[in-house]
């Protein structure tokens, strides 16, 4: 959620339930078109706003459930429910951070603002943050998916996350939109669940052999992702050999595989770390956009380093591990099996 505009939530109890409405008077530059759609980009209410003048949408019946403001060519997101809501205040359309503008009728949102506020100010609080979605008992259900939808850039690709919101949130409270998108992203994500079997990937060592996870069945594998120009890739693989030679038996398997571009560049590296454990290449590389490639879907990630533990049975037992979480998850597993 972007918080360019200085908004002031005011809140307004209603004591009979009204139809959603928009309505108010704004100072602005020029005419600015405001509306607001549902998150599938269906139209709710929309007018055309001018400087000074009164403004009111139709009267529409909605679902409590998150929504996106559209101020031209700006849009924010914010929880409505079937309330008429007021906006006053001044909008700046070139320069939206120099807007100031006061809702009322948004009491939800308000909650939701808060909560959002303390928990990704300057810097995520991941522990906070899980603490508000899946701790908080009486916490709403639309403010506890409106939180997964809004941070789910910091919550990576992990499936535990989601199915723990979504199990909190009673079936008969699912029907909005922000609920729904976290039913789907427990539909997405159950491949990379823990306890789940592991893609059985094939990727060239340093001798140009195939090598395939399958091959170490029997065997805890412990599978770090990298690439030469990642600099904390370079220190968590550093950070592993100490972790390796404590740990190091028939049981356990260590395997690097580079996400290089370059099969050169990884070469290098290989012969300059000369680390005691399987060096594997992937000739994809690391995507240049935002589409994961096959492994990185796969194994549910994106960003690198990235470290799964793989169960005897070829299943994943731990993921996103770094520093001493690695020894940890591999005793663990030790004393399971």
């Amino acid at each position: 959620m972007k918080f360019f505009i200085i908004i002031f939530f005011v809140l307004l109890v209603n004591s009979v339930s009204a139809q959603f409405s928009l309505q108010g008077k704004l100072r602005t530059l020029s005419p600015v078109s405001i509306k607001v759609t549902d998150l599938a980009g269906n139209v709710i209410a929309e007018c055309t706003v001018k400087n000074n003048e009164k403004f009111r949408t139709a009267p529409v019946h909605i679902r409590k459930d998150l929504y996106i403001f559209h101020f031209g060519a700006y849009t924010e997101n914010i929880i409505l429910t079937d309330n008429p809501v007021t906006l006053n205040g001044f909008f700046n359309e070139k320069e939206p951070e120099n807007s100031s503008m006061e809702f009322n009728g948004i009491d939800l949102h308000l909650q939701f603002w808060e909560i959002n506020e303390k928990c990704c100010g300057q810097v995520f609080d991941k522990d906070m943050f899980k603490n508000y979605t899946e701790g908080d008992q009486i916490l709403d259900p639309v403010i506890r998916a409106s939180l997964m939808y809004c941070r789910k850039m910091f919550l990576g690709y992990d499936y535990e996350p989601f199915k723990r919101v979504l199990d909190m949130i009673p079936v008969n409270e699912r029907d909005a939109q922000v609920v729904q998108f976290v039913e789907d992203e427990v539909i997405k994500r159950k491949s990379v669940a823990l306890g789940g079997k592991a893609y059985n990937f094939t990727f060239v060592d340093f001798e140009g052999k195939n090598v395939s996870l399958s091959d170490f069945r029997g065997k805890l594998v412990l599978i770090d992702f990298w690439a030469s120009w990642c600099g904390p890739c370079r220190r968590e693989m550093k950070s592993l050999l100490p972790i390796y030679q404590e740990l190091k038996g028939d049981d356990l398997v260590f395997i690097s595989i580079s996400l290089d571009d370059h099969e050169k560049d990884w070469r290098k590296l290989v012969e300059e770390e000369k680390l005691p454990w399987v060096m594997l290449w992937n000739k994809e590389g690391f995507p240049k956009g935002k589409e994961r490639n096959e492994i990185q879907k796969a194994y549910g990630f994106y960003q690198i380093p990235f470290i799964v533990l793989i169960s005897k049975d070829g299943r994943t037992i731990a993921r996103g591990l770094r520093g001493n979480e690695v020894r940890e998850a591999i005793e663990k597993a030790r004393n399971v099996h």
